[in-house]
């Protein structure tokens, strides 16, 4: 059932502690209204910004140090903050410290952006894209953000590129970036020679705006579900490219029972996929409460468990490291302040593994031993990457199987990622899953 959150959940980022960040825009005339979530009991502390911001519609992301980075939002004026009459950008950027839950502002962009799309790369620079500079005028250089140094650089010039607000931008295992949506038309960016190259038209032809992006275990394949198409409104079509062919191409795959736009697409701790939310209609109408599951071994979709509250427009879902869903937000009716925590299916299929020890970091390519009394039923070990969820877009999402070994009845010998673009650095939420698909709480663990 909803429960109280406090905020509207039209931002949401899991925090290396197991705690949720959730942010909307300012409530008066001072910072962006924020609190941190403890989804284990169900509380909240309020956590708003002490200083004049409007984070509505920016970017985010964790840093390698698991603070969480924000750039751009909306440009504040005086006038009604959750009106955004104007609709500017602006160029500042933010961190929170999950720790001393504490916000310091960052250093500016060279541009205002508004609803900006942050991606970390395999050394752990953050990359931002697009953003609404103001009416009319995007954002078309690409930024870099270097955490080390707390610098700004701006690519050079053949990296610009005019893209619509909230790109999906996905890192692959080579290094080079996959955009995929929200145009018809998909593009690789190649971070060593700051160029884009072109990929291919997906098979719908249309854009899918508000439609969401999803690395697939393997980092190999990408899923697209959903969106708008701009002509008969929301799509139930799914589609996925395949990046360990010669000439990787779009096909769809098995369709959605529900056509649906504004809905998340979470990475479960199992590597399915979960479908939640969203709507077939306007933004704040038709809303879709039964969620589907995608899973990738057989490319097929299976209805799931329905939600009390509708999630469309402005509405989150990210993974906890319980292996449970917080879906959360949509900043219109009964609803707004509240969330809801989704069990999936794995949480019935019997008793769960369990972590005894893991260690808190590993560095590439390191073996390491995980403690467990359940080792000899293991079969799969994967390391997730917390999701920041916003406006359907997954940002750093990713599923990172490794490779292990059984050394003994209750240990078993991991092997950590080859490098940053398989793992960006930074914190992960390391799952062992038995096998009957059920998955341990997961462990934290610093990566690279």
């Amino acid at each position: 059932m909803p429960f109280d959150i406090g905020a509207v959940a039209i931002h949401s980022q899991v925090m290396p502690n197991g705690k949720v960040l959730l942010w909307a825009y300012p409530r008066s005339t001072v910072g962006t209204w924020a609190v941190v979530l403890d989804p284990a009991t169900r509380t909240f502390t309020n956590v708003s910004m002490s200083y004049q911001r409007d984070a509505f519609c920016s970017g985010n992301d964790l840093l390698p140090n698991g603070d969480v980075f924000l750039t751009g939002g909306h440009q504040y004026h005086g006038q009604n903050p959750s009106t955004h009459e104007d609709d500017t950008g602006s160029p500042d950027t933010d961190t929170f410290n999950p720790a001393t839950e504490t916000w310091t502002q960052g250093p500016p962009m060279d541009q205002a952006r508004w609803y900006p799309t942050n991606l970390e790369l395999g050394n752990g620079n953050i990359l931002m894209f697009a953003g609404q500079v103001k009416p009319g005028k995007m954002a078309a250089t690409v930024q870099e953000y270097d955490p080390a140094t707390n610098k700004m650089s701006t690519l050079p010039a053949t990296a610009d590129r005019v893209q619509p607000v909230y790109p999906r931008m996905t890192l692959l295992p080579n290094g080079k970036i996959l955009d995929s949506e929200p145009n018809k038309g998909t593009e690789l960016f190649d971070p060593a020679t700051d160029r884009w190259s072109w990929l291919g038209n997906t098979q719908l032809g249309q854009a899918r705006s508000e439609g969401n992006t999803v690395l697939l275990p393997g980092l190999n394949k990408v899923l697209i579900v959903g969106g708008r198409n701009g002509k008969t409104g929301a799509t139930n079509t799914a589609e996925v490219i395949d990046f360990s062919k010669a000439n990787p191409a779009w096909h769809y795959t098995r369709p959605m029972r529900y056509a649906r736009a504004y809905a998340n697409g979470v990475l479960l701790a199992d590597g399915t996929v979960l479908e939640v939310g969203g709507g077939t209609g306007g933004t704040y109408t038709s809303p879709v409460r039964t969620a589907e599951l995608y899973n990738p071994a057989t490319a097929t979709w299976s209805t799931m468990a329905t939600q009390t509250a509708p999630r469309i427009y402005h509405s989150t879902a990210v993974l906890l490291p319980s292996g449970q869903v917080l879906s959360a937000g949509m900043d219109s009716g009964t609803y707004q302040s509240t969330a809801e925590i989704y069990s999936p299916p794995y949480l019935f299929h019997g008793p769960r593994p369990k972590i005894s020890s893991a260690p808190s970091s590993v560095a590439y390519r390191e073996s390491f031993a995980v403690s467990t009394p359940d080792a000899s039923g293991i079969k799969r070990v994967a390391l997730v990457k917390p999701s920041g969820a916003t406006h359907a877009l997954g940002q750093d999402q990713r599923y990172v199987e490794v490779s292990f070994t059984r050394t003994s009845r209750t240990e078993l010998t991991v092997t950590a990622p080859p490098d940053g673009n398989h793992a960006p650095p930074g914190w992960y939420m390391l799952f062992i899953v038995n096998s009957h698909g059920v998955p341990s709480v997961a462990s934290w663990v610093r990566v690279g």
